[in-house]
Order: C-alpha cells, then structure tokens, then sequence
C-alpha cells in the first residue's frame, strides 16, 4: 500500500476513534462534563472536551499498533506453526475470553456488580463474532474466520489492558472506540490495498514489493504447469502400460 493510501486508512481510523470516545465520554461523564455546558461553564467544559479528543486519539493510535502487530503475528505464526496455528488462536481467543469475563471483573469486585460489568465481554465477543463471519463471507480467497476471529477478541482484550488498568472508567470509555476501530481496520484494509494497487497501475508504477510479487506469482504458474504436463504425461504413460498389458 503506497504512503497516500495508508495515511488515509490512519487519519480515517483516527476520525472514528475520536468520534466514537467523545460520544461515548460525554455519556458515560455527563455529571462531571457535559453537565457543564448546560450549566454555563462553557470554557470547563471545552477543556474537557479537548482532553477527551485526544485520548480519543491516543485509542485510534493504540488500535492501529495492534492491527499492524497482528498483521506481522498472523503470517509468522502460520510460518512457524503451520496448520497447528488456527488451533492456538482459537486457544488464544478462549483465553480471551476467559480472561474478559471473569479475571478482570475479580479485578474490578469491589468496584462493581455483576450486571455492570457482563456487558464489556459480551460486546467484545459478539461483535468480534459478527465482524469475523462477514470478513469470512466477504473474502473469496480463503477461511479467515479464525484469524479474524483472533483478531476482534484476543488483540481487542490485550489491547484494552493499559486502558483497564486504574478503573472501569477507563475501560468503559476505550471499549466502543476500541472495538469500532479494530473492525474498521480488518474489514476495509483490503479496500485501500485494492485502490492503491490499481492507482499505482493507472500511474505505471511498480514497486520492489510488486515486482516480487509479480515473479512469485510466475514461478507459482509455472510450478503448477509443470505439475500439470508431469501429470499428463504420467497419465499417458499408464494409459501406453495398460494397452501393452492387453
């Protein structure tokens, strides 16, 4: 992906994760901030105002480290593990789980009741569900329904971590930023791989990575061409064995 791509995949996960943190902020802190609007206090409530703009950003940012941390973890696990991957993602995401639902909220015990606290791992677990069933059914290639899966729960929970780590409120206000901006990230990267190779062949544009590409793509073809002719040939040859045996 070139670099006008990528920037624009970055400043439009920032838009989301600022967006979706200052509604979700002004609900969750509404006594304490935008209760300061209605009273008069015009200049409080826009310094808070700015503050939560930036931890929005400061989310966005720390979603998009995530995501590239993911797309580096998923291609070295499937080099180093081979088909025994999916498994131990799929062992990740229980523990994700787990860890979502009741390791943190033993954490939080004095700090709050069950019920308030149920519905962070539901949303992490339903919506990572949700969100990896369309990626699969939207992608032709292949099954990613484990990968992406891993993804929306498993880096979502770690990703969550520093955001937990004083009090709910913290958790409360990451959550629906965090999980926005991971599927944003998962499901329109192809998108923006897409426009930019097509910008860069509208431009005549070929890179080192493309190039590499386009030469393991020949020796694929040319592999499976030979496989092919030994395979007919083998066919032939049975073929001339049968008739003589006759």
């Amino acid at each position: 992906m070139t670099s006008k791509y990528l920037v624009k995949f970055y400043l439009r996960t920032l838009l989301i994760g600022v967006i979706i943190t200052t509604i979700a902020s002004l609900i969750i802190d509404y006594d304490s901030v935008t209760s300061l609007l209605f009273e008069g206090e015009i200049g409080g409530f826009f310094l808070n105002l700015l503050w939560i703009l930036g931890y929005g950003l400061l989310i966005a940012t720390v979603s998009q480290f995530a995501f590239f941390i993911y797309l580096f973890l998923n291609p070295l696990g499937m080099g180093l593990l081979g088909r025994a991957w999916p498994y131990v993602q799929l062992l990740l995401v229980i523990y994700a789980a787990f860890d979502l639902f009741y390791v943190r909220f033993v954490f939080f015990g004095d700090e709050l009741s069950l019920f308030s606290y149920i519905w962070v791992p539901i949303v992490v677990v339903l919506v990572g569900i949700i969100v990896a069933k369309y990626k699969n059914d939207t992608t032709k290639e292949k099954n990613v329904f484990i990968p992406a899966l891993f993804f929306m729960i498993f880096m979502t929970s770690i990703t969550l971590l520093p955001f937990s780590a004083q009090s709910t409120d913290w958790l409360f206000r990451s959550i629906f930023a965090l999980v926005a901006t991971n599927a944003f990230q998962l499901i329109t990267l192809p998108n923006y791989v897409a426009a930019s190779k097509a910008d860069k062949e509208a431009r005549g544009i070929e890179t080192k990575s493309d190039r590499k590409e386009r030469e393991r793509k020949k020796k694929e073809a040319e592999l499976a061409a030979k496989k092919e002719q030994e395979a007919s040939q083998k066919k032939t040859r049975n073929k001339m064995f049968k008739n003589k045996v006759r």
